[in-house]
């Protein structure tokens, strides 16, 4: 976020801890969009991201006057955001997260990287567009480790930095670095194979 940005942000929050109505609809619909996409991502049940992104922004509201002065407001909402989604979310079996470590870089006894085969990656914009593609990157995010899978929400989804990321989640940078690193091989792996196993032209 540039400093313009975090500026009218503050401006906002100021006039709507007077309870500006004005200022809250225009702080809405600045973050509406990405807190949707949050809840998409996290929440298992795709529709219930329009729930989530209202209740994050109401609740804002409400307690308009009780949120930290030291805290970006961007910071505050998507921490909130996080605690609703990872409230509603069903904890992930480990068998489950053991079995996406199939999709991990794998190397041989001399330490090389053993190749997966068919290059996904010049497939061409169109082998990614189309909606189940989409449809199975999200399934596939539900079955990591929930804080794997907001860190790689905020870090890669939403290009918040690592320290931001870290505020969100209350959790190290270090650790948001590991966890949105390790998801992002877990998902590339997947791709991986999914071109590999059916090519690019089924999943349009």
């Amino acid at each position: 976020m540039n400093p313009s940005e975090g500026q009218v942000d503050e401006l906002l929050v100021q006039r709507m801890r007077g309870g500006d109505g004005v200022a809250f609809a225009a702080l809405a619909t600045r973050y509406w969009n990405a807190l949707h996409r949050i809840g998409r991502n996290m929440l298992p049940d795709p529709s219930m991201a329009g729930d989530l992104a209202e209740a994050t922004l109401l609740s804002a509201f409400h307690s308009a006057k009780q949120l930290p002065e030291d805290v970006p407001f961007r910071t505050s909402l998507y921490r909130q955001a996080m605690r609703y989604s990872l409230d509603l979310i069903f904890p992930v079996p480990r068998t489950v997260t053991r079995s996406l470590a199939a999709y991990l870089p794998r190397f041989d006894p001399h330490g090389r990287l053993v190749p997966t085969g068919t290059d996904w990656s010049e497939s061409g914009e169109a082998a990614y567009a189309g909606p189940a593609l989409a449809e199975r990157i999200r399934r596939t995010l539900q079955r990591l480790d929930a804080l794997d899978r907001a860190a790689f929400v905020l870090r890669v989804i939403e290009e918040l930095s690592t320290e931001e990321t870290a505020a969100v989640l209350a959790i190290s940078p270090q650790s948001v670095r590991q966890r949105a690193h390790r998801a992002t091989l877990i998902l590339t792996g997947y791709l991986g194979e999914l071109f590999t196993r059916t090519g690019s032209e089924s999943l349009c």
